[in-house]
């Protein structure tokens, strides 16, 4: 995220960390006590063997909780050159015990994209454009904005019919590759729960 602002312990406590080899890929989120939500295009076609899912915590340079997955679904109809249907399940080999750090996000109850406000995305993917990259240890969210499918598809011509679009709220705002797996979340009008609408792909 490039200027992103930092998340406070416990403010997004469905999102996580998938890792390999130690080191951040992709976002995911808690839709379980069991299972993570995340995106396809992270992974090859099985389960990489040193993979671990990083919960409970913003801060990735200090010791978190891990868990190791048992298996791996990359959606069927998943394709890589039209990013259609970019969505990965992780069932996890232990079960999330459930605390304010660690809490499964709600899934949605409509696509209407009328019926949402107040939508972030969040990542710890690189916090500057350019040739000076670095990435924060810290997760760091951004205020994104719901586009009407009409509108985007003026900009991406070949959107696809199952997705959804957003943008930055500032001009200068970026959600960066590293971020790419994790939620785009929002509130309905009527509710202080937050829903998953969108996996960042």
């Amino acid at each position: 995220i490039t200027a992103g602002r930092f998340a406070k312990a416990g403010e997004l406590p469905w999102h996580v960390s998938v890792q390999s080899h130690g080191k951040h890929i992709c976002g995911g989120t808690i839709i379980s006590a069991s299972w993570i939500l995340t995106a396809a295009h992270c992974f090859e076609e099985e389960l990489p063997p040193d993979l671990t899912v990083v919960v409970g915590g913003i801060d990735l340079s200090l010791q978190l909780e891990e868990h190791k997955p048992d298996s791996l679904i990359l959606h069927e109809n998943f394709s890589r050159t039209s990013m259609q249907n970019d969505i990965a399940l992780i069932l996890l080999n232990s079960p999330i015990k459930f605390s304010g750090e660690k809490i499964p996000i709600c899934l949605p109850f409509t696509y209407n994209i009328n019926a949402w406000q107040d939508c972030w995305a969040a990542g710890w993917g690189n916090t500057s454009a350019g040739a000076s990259v670095t990435a924060s240890h810290v997760l760091q969210k951004v205020p994104m904005k719901l586009i009407s499918k009409k509108q985007c598809l003026e900009q991406i011509p070949q959107l696809g019919e199952n997705m959804v679009c957003a943008e930055m709220k500032q001009g200068e705002t970026d959600s960066c590759q590293v971020d790419t797996g994790g939620p785009l979340v929002c509130r309905s009008w009527n509710a202080v729960k937050w829903f998953q609408i969108g996996i960042i792909s």
